[in-house]
């Protein structure tokens, strides 16, 4: 693969991550949300996907050819444990209205089953693009330590925008925790068989993960503000 094919091949995707991301956040603000119009949210992810899938499926098919079991038991699992998550915190804890209307764009944090479905579909357009950029970075002869550190590289900058959409604060903690699970990715896909699943299912539950660990700070914070009842 010669230097310009690379740049050239990363600059596509580059765009449309970009471009994805723009579309994403222009229907959130004109209240096309992952709630309110999942079946719209999730047509527009899986657009995006498609090119991805098209222009690199001589890159991808090897690893879609050869899933086995225990990644997909995985994913089941994280699955099973997000819709049971969903079902028993709301019924255990008082709904965090206050956070939710201090971060009306982080939608993990409803807990409402609607968002699971365009959620799902916008990790797998992620997934699609670490995939092919994984393998394109590989390609080159880079260790895995170096396509890691790529990675970092690459994503730091592609989230720089994320700074001036949704503000400093969430931008800035966005970016790390995106950035710490991209380090993971390469070596997921890499060095584990069928490791993309694995690489989903880790960036999907994460999610579920966050949104639990909200609701039970929030709540314990509340109850500790609360003055004692006699």
């Amino acid at each position: 693969m010669t230097f310009l094919s690379l740049v050239t091949q990363i600059g596509g995707l580059a765009l449309l991550w970009l471009a994805c991301w723009g579309a994403s956040f222009g229907m959130i603000r004109r209240g096309v949300t992952y709630i309110e119009h999942p079946a719209r949210t999730s047509a527009l992810f899986l657009t995006f996907s498609m090119p991805v899938v098209v222009l690199h499926w001589p890159r991808l098919e090897p690893m879609m050819s050869k899933i086995t079991a225990a990644p997909l038991v995985t994913l089941l699992l994280a699955i099973a444990l997000t819709l049971t998550s969903y079902a028993v915190v709301p019924g255990l804890l008082r709904r965090p209205e206050a956070l939710i209307a201090r971060h009306p764009e982080e939608f993990y944090l409803r807990m409402d089953y609607r968002y699971l479905v365009p959620k799902s579909f916008e990790v797998l357009f992620q997934q699609l693009v670490i995939l092919a950029l994984t393998l394109l970075l590989a390609e080159t002869g880079l260790s895995v330590m170096a396509v890691v550190f790529a990675f970092l590289g690459i994503f730091g900058v592609l989230h720089l925008p994320m700074l001036l959409v949704i503000g400093r604060g969430p931008g800035l903690s966005y970016g790390i925790a995106s950035m710490t699970l991209a380090a993971a990715f390469p070596v997921l896909i890499l060095r584990v068989h069928s490791g993309f699943l694995y690489s989903y299912a880790a960036h999907w539950f994460v999610y579920t993960i966050v949104a639990v660990v909200a609701w039970v700070a929030w709540n314990r914070g509340a109850t500790s503000a609360e003055p004692p009842r006699p």
